[in-house]
Parts: structure tokens; C-alpha cells; sequence
């Protein structure tokens, strides 16, 4: 089974004025805003600290509905109500998505890792929209004990052991100490425990099946994204 990383598109390939794709943030002020990575300072009526947030991963139970979020890109935080997607990056929450209620409904068909869909609103054209906060709870360990590694730029590929590799410490150390003498070290071959059509781990970072793929171009969900072969490397789970 292929696998591919999700990128953002940046911009529509045909448009003459490069509009970029937006991505969505909560202002300050708007409710459910101190859930999120930097929305609340000590000292404000609504803090809370971060590890109770959605940030890095922690799944929340007494969220708010988040409302609302605009629209913008990373720079100038102008609005781009010009353009309407299934999927948004949302600034300060990397693994993170808003969605709407149709990109729900196909992506809960497939398998994914503990997860929640938070309820939101987002501000479209000067009407709330319902949208939902999409968040991983997890990020998916790689069993770098059982992966194959290659030197970028060179043929030769070595298993786990001969390079003393046992888990992610030793990787990073391995792949330091190759570094000093301009060596690239990858892994080719991953090995993760269980399989999911959607996750996030180090090294790929966002990634979808393609029967998952599949189904969100058939229902035409993923405009502003972009899907990118992983191939040559593969992904082998040891739980299928």
C-alpha cells in the first residue's frame, strides 16, 4: 500500500494572482482561544495552563465550542474570504486541522489514532460556519530497532543493529555523529506497530493511506493540499 505526506498547496496551480490558501487562528477574545498553544497568558481571566490545552497532542474533554476562527495567512493575517476549503491548517496547532462536516464524515470511515473532532465555528463571508477542530492525540512511535537505514546519496542499506541503533536516542546520536562528516543518515524502510491511514511521526509527519487519499479527492475535500509519494521509502506495520 502506497502512503503519501500531506503538504500544503501553497496556492492554486492555474490561478494568474498566486492567492495563497489560508490557514485558520483564534483572535483573542474569542471563546476557547486559551486552548490553544500561546492563546492565554498567566494572569488572564481564562487561563489555563498548557498542558491543559490541545497543544502537543493532549485531547481535552472540556473545550468550548471554539468561536470562531478567521481566516489569513502566516504573515499579515489579512483575510482571504475569498476562498472556501474542507481542510485548514491552523496556525499554532501544527498537528492540527479545522474541517468540515463532510472531511468528518469521510475520514471517521478509516482507521486513525485516538482522536477528537471539537466543535467550532468559523467566520466565512460574515456568517459562522460549523467546522470542527481535528486533533491526533498521539504521534506514532517509529520502532527504530526494526527499520532499515541508507546514507543519502548512497546505495548500500544497513538494518537497526549493525549501526547500533536501538531507539530514538541512538538514532539522533548515530545521525549526529554521521553529520559531522556530511553524511545524511534516513531511514528508508519504517516500521511502526500498528497501522493507521491517518497519523503523524517523526521523520514524515502527516501522513494518509491511499485508499484514504482516495476517498477525499473522490469527495472533493482536498483542495489547498497536496499529497506526496513517500515512495521510495515504505512503511511496514507490525499490527496490520
Amino acid at each position: 500500500m502506497k502512503f503519501y505526506q500531506i503538504i500544503n498547496g501553497i496556492c492554486r496551480d492555474d490561478d494568474p494572482k498566486r492567492k495563497v490558501f489560508p490557514g485558520a487562528y483564534l483572535k483573542k477574545g474569542m471563546i476557547g482561544v486559551e486552548y490553544v498553544q500561546n492563546g492565554s497568558t498567566e494572569g488572564d481571566a481564562n487561563y489555563i495552563p498548557i498542558e491543559q490545552t490541545i497543544h502537543d497532542y493532549h485531547i481535552v474533554e472540556n473545550a468550548p465550542v471554539f468561536d470562531y476562527f478567521l481566516l489569513g495567512d502566516g504573515s499579515s493575517r489579512r483575510k482571504f474570504d475569498w476562498i472556501k476549503l474542507d481542510m485548514y491548517g491552523v496556525f499554532a496547532l501544527g498537528g492540527g486541522f479545522l474541517v468540515s462536516e463532510r472531511f468528518k464524515e469521510v475520514i471517521s470511515r478509516f482507521d486513525l489514532p485516538r482522536h477528537k473532532f471539537y466543535p467550532a465555528k468559523l467566520i466565512y463571508k460574515g456568517q459562522k460556519l460549523d467546522y470542527y477542530l481535528f486533533q491526533l492525540g498521539d504521534e506514532i512511535p517509529i520502532l527504530y530497532e526494526r527499520c532499515i537505514f541508507e546514507i543519502k546519496g548512497e546505495s548500500l542499506t544497513m538494518a537497526a543493529q549493525g549501526l547500533k541503533i536501538h531507539d530514538k536516542e541512538s538514532f539522533n546520536l548515530k545521525w549526529i555523529a554521521l553529520n559531522r562528516d556530511e553524511k545524511q543518515l534516513n531511514i528508508k524502510d519504517f516500521v511502526l506497530s500498528k497501522h493507521y491511514d491517518y497519523f503523524i511521526c517523526r521523520e514524515l509527519f502527516k501522513v494518509v493511506s491511499e485508499p484514504l487519499k482516495e476517498a477525499l479527492e473522490a469527495a472533493g475535500l482536498t483542495e489547498g493540499w497536496k499529497f506526496e509519494d513517500i515512495s521510495p521509502r515504505t512503511i511496514t506495520f507490525l499490527n496490520p
